[in-house]
């Protein structure tokens, strides 16, 4: 193998990684069960959360590997399936927010950590395909995105569209 193809597929192989490091980041949400006062009110609180996380982690990861194998026929429907896993995500973070109450519950600092992570995966997936931000995330999140990744934000001003559109 080529040095550049080596080192092509240690690129890939660390975006990869940040896919699976959500399963990690979700493990992490479940730990914060043990140490609540209520674990069964924290265990309800963040299961729909956790099983977002992995049956998107699931099709992320799969999407992936089609992707880095230059499968044309999945090509064209990985932009819908990408989207729809990270969507999923977004949206079950948002419900979290919504019935997290408790501002010092363990688990909202795992949720920051989860939020990155997923910026940090699109990051990765915009290299690849053409992703709609407003299919995904609300506007909030877009912005928080274009700031943390100025690939994103340059992508977005040189296609001359609002903040949330990339089609």
């Amino acid at each position: 193998m080529s040095n550049a193809a080596s080192n092509q597929m240690n690129v890939w192989e660390q975006k990869y990684h940040d896919i699976v490091a959500l399963y990690g980041l979700a493990d992490e949400l479940l730990a914060t069960v043990e140490h609540a006062v209520d674990p069964t009110a924290q265990l309800a609180l963040v299961e729909p959360l956790v099983e977002a996380i992995g049956d998107s982690s699931d099709m992320l990861t799969d999407e992936y590997i089609a992707l880095c194998e230059g499968n044309p026929s999945r090509t064209k429907s990985a932009k819908s399936r990408v989207e729809g896993s990270l969507r999923k995500v977004y949206v079950a973070m948002s419900e979290f927010k919504t019935r997290a109450r408790d501002a010092k519950n363990a688990a909202h600092a795992v949720v920051k950590k989860i939020k990155l992570q997923l910026e940090q995966v699109i990051a990765n997936f915009v290299e690849m395909i053409v992703l709609s931000f407003d299919r995904i995330m609300q506007k909030q999140d877009v912005e928080e995105l274009k700031t943390r990744h100025a690939n994103i934000a340059l992508m977005l001003y040189g296609a001359g569209k609002s903040p949330g559109q990339t089609t």
